[in-house]
């Protein structure tokens, strides 16, 4: 009986969590993140004050909850991709990477940005990282498997590549928030990929 008593209460914990996550990003995104208020969260979820802080230490922690895209786990799904060339498992990702982001809002993004500016080390696969150390190990797990299939020479400088893919992927998520949303991340990913991405690469093509 205790038992299911607190499965319940776990289930209902989880739930009022998903209530708070959701009402914050609609919240945000119709606001913005400064006219957004804590008060404001819990009122348009229902639940108490207390119960806000149960989760969340400050509202900051919500936006980085709403963010924490794991991206790590793409890369995993990508690599596992056995019919399509490194450029292809790159589009992909690329197109979910910055699809993902976009899903969120422009305004929560906005502060997400804000937020890892000052890099602030999160949980993450179990691991204490930071979301951009995170991101570049999974690139980095992306170029690492095409020259472990023998897509790509020994010799690429993976680490540098990681860098210099990954920031143009934050470029692009920066672009379309300085934009307004004109510029769409996710819509130029087949361009990034053909025009950028295979051009660095083609020296290195086994």
């Amino acid at each position: 009986m205790l038992e299911k008593k607190m499965t319940n209460r776990q289930a209902r914990a989880v739930e009022t969590r998903k209530k708070i996550l959701k009402a914050a990003k609609a919240l945000i995104a119709e606001k913005g993140f400064e006219d957004t208020s804590i008060d404001d969260i819990v009122g348009a979820a229902g639940v108490s004050t207390g119960s806000f802080y149960t989760y969340f230490k400050k509202k900051e922690d919500v936006v980085e909850e709403l963010n924490k895209t794991d991206f790590y786990r793409l890369a995993e799904i990508v690599n596992g991709m056995k019919d399509k060339d490194i450029l292809d498992r790159l589009r992909y990702y690329c197109e979910h990477f910055l699809g993902d982001i976009e899903e969120t809002g422009i305004e929560i993004c906005r502060q997400w940005v804000r937020n890892n500016l000052s890099p602030n080390y999160m949980l993450l696969g179990g691991e204490e990282i930071t979301k951009y150390r995170y991101d570049y190990r999974a690139m980095q797990s992306i170029l690492t498997e095409a020259v472990r299939r023998g897509e790509l020479k020994g010799n690429l400088p993976v680490d540098e590549f990681a860098l210099y893919f990954n920031s143009q992927l934050y470029g692009l998520m920066v672009v379309w928030c300085m934009t307004d949303g004109q510029v769409k991340g996710s819509e130029k990913t087949e361009t990034l990929c053909e025009k950028v991405f295979n051009a660095a690469l083609m020296p290195f093509r086994q």
